[in-house]
């Protein structure tokens, strides 16, 4: 079983920190590690890119194995147990970003920090488009709460010239990106050992590098595991106060105290918030919910919620006039929601599914909406099965345990993009019955008796590989929870479950197999971690290899890089 690991060796956030983090979707942290560090991995990252081929990908952290310390470093473990949890983890991606110089005989592009798309040289892999992530290998759902992370670490100083990653303070609880503003964006100096810590779904971009030298930032993916059932930071105040000199325009205090109450493990809402919500109009708030405004729309959808019962009648009809148009369709030609022509629309693509508002509202709402969004579960339309099934693992264990069955009975759905959002709202709740791990090890095993073999004829089977991610990351957070909160769990359904993410080591894609190794280290028996090592033992990275090939480079170029990165003007 994964142990906790000790607060006393982790330097945890504090309030201001993490109310800072929910209002403007980032924070900034210093890896405290030293500047020699900082200089070696910039080096062995500057070398990676720029001598070998090929492009490493996510396995620089195999190739630069310096970039585990940044990972274990007090500072940063304990930043993502503030705001993932004890049990989050590391996701198998992890990516250097790289920025090119511009060339000299070219014309430099001085970028503001609003700009969007301006040109970036050949060859950069950051891009310049403001935009928010989808996952890599595993297209999951959009969520306000906070169940994954980007972080983002700079071995080097990165001036303004020198094209630093750009933030859109407060677009994490964004759907689409209109309604944007100059005011919230942010580009500042980054310097050497920062690591900036970000919701998954803010918006971000790159900037031109107008220097000599190459710009480089290593991103990693946190995934928490639990839902929260207590402050995991140095908690001191339980009440929600707004930070001073937020970067974000937005005054959103329903929907902030509301993220703040969840990350405690308390319901989102006070018995004060409901009762100033009574004399609330319901349709003026239902109109504010298709505003173009970031403010109105957001302000409306947690004051909605806020009315609990009073208010989950009329957001279920609501969902139920986007039913009928397709927006379950993967279909060839549709943009994500971020890029869409219209503030309202909301699609289900390979990359990621974005819910409805009206869904994210009766999540937040929780019990009094459980009935209503049980009976959707069955509906003609898979969009709204698919709506229904993301809020009930939004509003918790508690709340749709009832219900667990028939969630579980959508692994079966004729739609793979139903089974897809299925899947993650499991991972959410972390509860399974002997039927679901059943199902999941068809999906990882490939042996799903219904499904034709031909992808071209069961468009399903086209998606099992991200099913198969999904299917892992949803065991992992099972086995967290039964090991951690049901010690007496059915041994017969824990070896059914071992048996499957052993089965996951054998899968030619890397990522369902890593994760297979955490979850099977937090499962604890020997032969799972037997399994483990024997998986892992002969895919071990020689890095002493590595630091002979880069030789008298190092010596040279690297002290050579790094006398220009120190003369470099803040301009």
């Amino acid at each position: 079983m994964q142990q906790k690991r000790p607060e006393q060796s982790l330097r945890l956030l504090n309030d201001e920190q993490v109310r800072r983090f929910i209002a403007d979707g980032f924070i900034m942290i210093d890896a405290g590690l030293s500047e020699a560090f900082h200089a070696e991995v910039s080096a062995q990252v500057a070398y990676t890119l720029e001598q070998e081929l090929p492009h490493p990908g996510d396995n620089i952290v195999p190739r630069v194995p310096a970039l585990n310390q940044v990972c274990d470093s007090p500072a940063v473990q304990g930043a993502l147990v503030s705001l993932l949890g004890h049990d989050f983890v590391f996701l198998p991606h992890r990516f250097p970003h790289n920025s090119e110089p511009l060339p000299e005989q070219g014309q430099k592009q001085q970028c503001t920090a609003f700009d969007t798309q301006p040109t970036m040289a050949a060859g950069s892999i950051s891009a310049s488009a403001w935009h928010q992530d989808s996952h890599a290998s595993c297209g999951r759902t959009r969520w306000h709460t906070p169940r994954a992370a980007n972080v983002f670490y700079f071995p080097h100083d990165t001036p303004l010239h020198m094209g630093p990653t750009r933030f859109l303070a407060g677009s994490h609880l964004y759907a689409t990106l209109h309604d944007i503003s100059a005011q919230q964006a942010v580009m500042q100096t980054i310097p050497a050992g920062t690591v900036v810590i970000a919701h998954f779904d803010l918006a971000h971009a790159g900037s031109p590098n107008n220097s000599h030298l190459g710009r480089y930032m290593v991103k990693l993916v946190a995934l928490r595991t639990e839902v929260p059932t207590t402050a995991t930071w140095d908690n001191r105040e339980s009440q929600w106060q707004p930070p001073v000199g937020l970067h974000t325009h937005h005054e959103l205090p329903a929907a902030w105290a509301a993220l703040w109450r969840w990350m405690r493990g308390e319901p989102r809402f006070s018995a004060g918030q409901q009762a100033a919500a009574d004399h609330v109009e319901v349709k003026s708030l239902m109109d504010g919910l298709r505003s173009i405004s970031q403010q109105q729309r957001l302000t409306a959808l947690y004051a909605l919620a806020a009315l609990g019962t009073k208010a989950v009648e009329p957001l279920v009809d609501l969902l139920l006039t986007t039913a009928g148009q397709s927006r379950h369709h993967n279909a060839a030609g549709k943009v994500l929601p971020s890029q869409s022509q219209h503030h309202l629309d909301r699609f289900f693509l390979e990359g990621q599914f974005t819910p409805e508002d009206s869904a994210i509202a009766l999540g937040c709402i929780g019990q009094p909406a459980a009935q209503r969004l049980g009976q959707l579960l069955g509906h003609e339309d898979p969009w709204i099965r698919m709506n229904a099934v993301y809020a009930l693992g939004d509003a918790g264990a508690d709340v749709a345990q009832a219900y667990l069955g028939q969630i579980n009975q959508l692994l079966f759905d004729e739609e793979a993009s139903v089974i897809r959002v299925t899947l993650d709202a499991l991972a959410a709740l972390g509860r399974l019955d002997v039927d679901a791990v059943g199902r999941l090890t068809q999906f990882i095993c490939r042996q799903v008796p219904e499904w034709v073999a031909d992808s071209q004829s069961d468009p399903r089977l086209a998606m099992l590989e991200q099913m198969r991610y999904l299917s892992t990351i949803v065991l992992l957070n099972w086995v967290t929870h039964a090991q951690r909160h049901e010690p007496e769990q059915d041994p017969q359904m824990l070896a059914n479950a071992e048996a499957a993410l052993l089965h996951s080591l054998k899968d030619e894609n890397g990522y369902p197999a890593r994760l297979a190794c955490m979850a099977l280290e937090r499962c604890g028996s020997a032969a799972s971690l037997r399994a483990v090592i024997h998986y892992l033992r002969g895919r071990a990275w020689d890095a002493e290899q590595n630091t002979r090939a880069m030789g008298a480079w190092t010596l040279a170029h690297r002290n050579a890089t790094l006398a220009r990165l120190n003369a470099l003007p803040d301009a």
